[in-house]
């Protein structure tokens, strides 16, 4: 059984970053997978203003979008 941590009240950073660790990916990892630069990870993950198309494709590569509704 996975072990499994509840936590409230995240940023949307803190949730990107959270996730990315729990896959196991290092920022530039991520980057490659969502086509986008490390520059982009990192300001996303410290909840700096990112573009909405970038931001997107982050989460889309860590699995954080359930349906296109949300795009």
């Amino acid at each position: 059984m996975k072990n499994v941590a509840v936590f409230s009240n995240l940023t949307e950073g803190q949730q990107v970053r959270l996730t990315r660790l729990a896959k196991g990916l290092r920022q530039i990892d991520l980057a490659a997978l969502a086509k986008v630069s490390l520059t982009d990870i990192c300001m996303l993950e410290k909840d700096r203003y990112l573009r909405k198309s970038r931001k997107m494709l982050i989460l889309e590569a860590l699995g954080l979008v359930e349906d296109e509704r949300e795009l």
